[in-house]
């Protein structure tokens, strides 16, 4: 909050001096030496006041922390009760977020027809990217920006000096396997998918990166179809907090593909004087733990690990839980 008040103010300010700089400039009284003058010591001023304010939000901001080296996943769960037990107990709910973004901010697509999906995430996820392999090295990324625009990317780590020497059309998997894939993807017929690729070709020709920005609808159910077809078996990585997991697809036991889901997460924040205990929860059973303390500021590690064992009883969840985390003390931001 105080950081969008500083924000606020930073705006009026520079509107502000902006309108001084526009009036001396129109004012036909002042000759040209005496407006440059005011202009210089203004710009001086604005300068000094930008600075200053920045200044002021950096320590404003500045904090210590505790963080955990990682994240634990503690199974099955009823992240619905969590949630519920928390504000029943007092204490703040924040989010929901994907990752650490906002619903309407997060990077991904809603599917509405993945009931195999909803079984294991539930009814709300975001899929972000889709990503297929070859000999485990990625070929091709489909990274999902709305139901109707993906971003396609290509690559090819085993072209000499990959990281370093151009990408050629040549490094391009075969025409037809890139056709089949935009055929899956968004539907094309093959004539569509066959220009696209020729499209492909000429921008990778002229230099440019081989992506392809596609403005059309996307087929996330068919990309995952298509995937289980090349595969012998899949899996999905556990979430440790943040709810962000992968559905890995295997052939013969190498990397063939992967998607990439996001769940939602929520921090429960309880807040004793200065200090702020926080539970960071996905709904796959996902959990995490901060603490944010004044600049500087330490909690005896007795203290915060009986305070968190006391929001793991109120939220129903399991106290010894609390001793499988590692913290990590960071007296400041900066």
């Amino acid at each position: 909050m105080i950081g969008l008040f500083l924000l606020l103010g930073l705006i009026a300010g520079s509107i502000f001096l902006i309108g001084i700089f526009t009036r001396i400039w129109q004012n036909k009284e002042y000759s040209l030496t005496k407006k440059t003058l005011l202009t210089l010591v203004m710009g001086v001023v604005l300068v000094a006041f930008l600075y200053a304010s920045f200044a002021f939000i950096l320590v404003s901001s500045d904090h210590a922390s505790y963080h955990t080296e990682e994240g634990q996943n503690l199974g099955q769960i009823d992240h619905e009760e969590i949630i519920q037990r928390a504000k029943d107990a007092g204490y703040y709910v924040h989010g929901p977020f994907y990752v650490n973004a906002r619903a309407k901010e997060a990077t991904g697509i809603y599917p509405e027809d993945m009931p195999y999906m909803q079984e294991h995430l539930g009814d709300e996820f975001l899929l972000d990217h889709a990503t297929y392999y070859d000999n485990e090295e990625p070929v091709m990324e489909i990274m999902f920006l709305a139901d109707d625009r993906a971003t396609v990317m290509f690559f090819n780590h085993s072209r000499p000096d990959p990281y370093i020497s151009p990408f050629e059309v040549k490094h391009l998997p075969q025409d037809s396997w890139i056709i089949e894939r935009l055929m899956v993807a968004f539907g094309f017929d093959r004539q569509q998918a066959g220009y696209e690729l020729e499209e492909l070709k000429g921008s990778i020709d002229e230099g440019k990166q081989a992506k392809m920005e596609i403005s059309h609808s996307v087929l996330p159910d068919a990309i995952y179809k298509d995937l289980e077809i090349m595969s012998t078996n899949s899996e999905f990585s556990l979430t440790y907090g943040e709810g962000n997991t992968m559905l890995y697809f295997y052939a013969d036991g190498l990397l063939a593909g992967r998607m990439s889901f996001m769940v939602p997460n929520q921090r429960i924040i309880h807040k004793i004087d200065d200090v702020q205990y926080i539970i960071k929860a996905d709904r796959l059973g996902g959990v995490d733990l901060e603490i944010i303390h004044p600049v500087g500021g330490q909690v005896p590690e007795e203290r915060y690990r009986t305070v968190f064992k006391e929001m793991f009883k109120n939220i129903g969840l399991d106290e010894e839980d609390v001793d499988r985390f590692s913290f990590q003390y960071s007296p400041s931001v900066w």
